[in-house]
């Protein structure tokens, strides 16, 4: 498994120049995790289904656009997945139980992803009209609920990282995080709840804007890389005061 070979590669004691990883081996959790993962990109192949003519397989491969974005979405989730059990090594109960919660999470976020994934690649690509309306496909009154849907997930998904991140930061003295590594769980924490604040945001706009403008609600999500950069310069000086201080 790519998990198992980035441990091989990557020692634990220098993996990283700031955080010493206390994760050694793969555990049973991660290799469960793997498995739910990649259960999760084999859904998103297998919704397009096989092709029976050319004509189908051209349409399939103008899907693939949508497929790379989830897969993009899914690579990011579990390269965060792995940096976290390879910096703190946790396999007690409330991080099983949370891990169990965002294994789940990420396969019921699977379809609403692809469905969201597809819309705005059909748009892009200039795959409605002709007889496809974008009314036949999702209506403004239903746009709602499928932000409760998507946005919901979203915000679940990052909401049990910044509860695993905040669970590993009120471990701080049994790991023996040193400061920098304590700020930099902070930061991690702060980050996921950007994501959460942004899938909630968009969920009530969703609701409260007139229906015909109800679609403005993903606008929150381009909201998510300027907070993101003011979270890391905030943390980034906090880093380097600690790294600055003389021993």
């Amino acid at each position: 498994m790519l998990r198992r070979v980035l441990s091989d590669r990557l020692p634990t004691h220098d993996a990283e120049d700031d955080f010493r990883w206390r994760g050694e081996g793969v555990s049973r959790v991660e290799n469960l995790s793997d498995i739910v993962f990649a259960l999760a990109v084999s859904l998103l192949v297998a919704s397009t289904g096989v092709p029976a003519t050319f004509a189908e397989l051209l349409e399939a491969l103008t899907g693939f656009l949508a497929i790379a974005f989830c897969f993009a979405i899914l690579l990011l989730v579990w390269r965060s997945h792995y940096t976290f059990f390879r910096r703190y090594g946790l396999e007690d109960n409330r991080t099983v139980w949370l891990n169990a919660v965002l294994l789940f999470l990420i396969l019921l976020y699977v379809l609403p992803l692809r469905f969201v994934a597809g819309f705005q690649s059909d748009l892009l690509l200039g795959r409605f009209g002709s007889g496809r309306e974008i009314a036949s496909v999702l209506s403004f009154e239903q746009i709602p609920l499928l932000q409760l849907v998507y946005s919901g997930g979203y915000a679940a998904v990052f909401g049990v990282f910044a509860l695993l991140y905040h669970h590993a930061g009120r471990q701080a003295d049994r790991l023996d995080l040193t400061p920098v590594e304590r700020v930099l769980t902070a930061e991690r924490v702060a980050l996921a709840s950007v994501h959460v604040a942004a899938g909630v945001a968009a969920i009530a706009l969703a609701f409260t804007l007139p229906v015909q403008w109800s679609f403005l609600s993903w606008m929150v999500y381009f909201a998510i890389g300027p907070s993101v950069y003011l979270v890391r310069r905030l943390y980034q000086g906090r880093y380097q005061d600690l790294t600055a201080a003389p021993d």
